[in-house]
This record gives structure tokens, sequence and C-alpha cells, in this order.
């Protein structure tokens, strides 16, 4: 049965291409599977993976400045 995919050239910066290439090999997936996946994800909107240390120390930040502001107004009221 013939492949519905297409195939296409595309240029890469030679990093780029190097860190796809480590990807795909921590990922056990060919340089093709590990492109595909990639950018079905930045489709699809969803967040997969581990969140890094620093955006947590992020969100935790702001999550703690939120509430302090909501208990200054609820001290005003």
């Amino acid at each position: 049965m013939p492949s519905e995919d297409i195939q296409t050239n595309l240029r890469l910066p030679i990093d780029l291409k190097e860190r796809l290439k480590q990807a795909a090999d921590a990922s056990n997936r060919s340089m093709n599977a590990e492109v595909v996946a990639r950018l079905e994800e930045s489709f699809s909107g969803a967040v997969t993976g581990p969140i890094d240390e620093h955006t947590l120390d992020l969100f935790a930040e702001k999550v703690g400045q939120v509430l302090d502001e909501r208990d200054k107004r609820r001290k005003k009221a």
C-alpha cells in the first residue's frame, strides 16, 4: 500500500538539526518522526512534558501576587 505522506526538503540551521537529532535519539525516534511529532504537538495546543523549575517559580510568584492583591481588596472592603 503506498504511503499518503509526502516528501519535502527543508533547510535548517546546523545547530537546530543537531538539537533535533539529539532529541530524536533521546526519544528513540527517527529524525522524521521527531519533526512530525513536534509539528503535531505545536498544532494541538496541548502542553506535554514536564514544566521546568523556572516556570514553576514564576507561576508560584504570580499566584502569590494575586492572593496578596485579593487580601488587600478584602481588607479595604
